[in-house]
């Protein structure tokens, strides 16, 4: 009589089928997963990328208006003290000479030294120009305009209101809705 041999042990393990449906589920979860952190990804640039446009496009007209606050007209006297071009995209003026008056206690204009602002719109950009030395104020704009009393007549003899658009892309070439700046500054007499 032969001997009995001991119940062979259970198999441990996975069958095939049950490795590819594992392998299946984890490719799955881990696409979903891939197309979340990239949308995620794509919401952080895209917020990221308007604020610092919106921040930029700011900057700009603010350092804009805060030298036209002490500004005079080319022409020094009449107002508006600011000389728009045609075409509103730029603006010339003189600033005051720094602590020099007159005989009667008026300030004295540096006439020697125009600045101007202009919107170059073959390179996207808002500059400023004074003595030959250009300064980029803001890229990517797509739109600058300077208007006074003579273009709009809700404006006061005195005052100027710049206006600037910006249009951004993220890293990932999507591309945000323009962002507008608009500030009107009171001009020096």
């Amino acid at each position: 009589m032969p001997i009995p041999r001991p119940a062979a042990p259970p198999r441990r393990g996975f069958t095939l089928v049950e490795a590819v449906v594992v392998g299946g589920i984890l490719m799955s979860i881990g696409l979903m997963l891939a197309l979340w952190l990239i949308g995620v990804s794509d919401l952080w640039w895209t917020s990221t990328t308007l604020s610092d446009s919106r921040m930029s496009a700011q900057l700009a007209v603010s350092r804009v208006v805060a030298e036209l606050r002490s500004a005079t007209r080319a022409g020094a006297g009449s107002p508006p003290n600011v000389l728009v071009a045609a075409g509103n995209q730029s603006a010339t003026f003189y600033l005051p000479a720094a602590g020099v008056v007159d005989a009667n206690g008026n300030l004295v204009w540096n006439a020697a030294n125009p600045i101007q602002y202009a919107y170059v719109p073959a390179q996207r950009q808002l500059q400023r120009v004074q003595g030959g030395q250009t300064v980029i104020l803001a890229n990517k704009v797509t739109s600058v305009r300077f208007d006074d009393s003579t273009t709009d007549a809700s404006l006061g003899a005195n005052e100027l209101r710049v206006q600037l658009t910006q249009q951004m892309t993220t890293p990932h070439g999507r591309t945000l809705p323009a962002v507008a700046v608009n500030e009107v500054v009171r001009l020096r007499n």
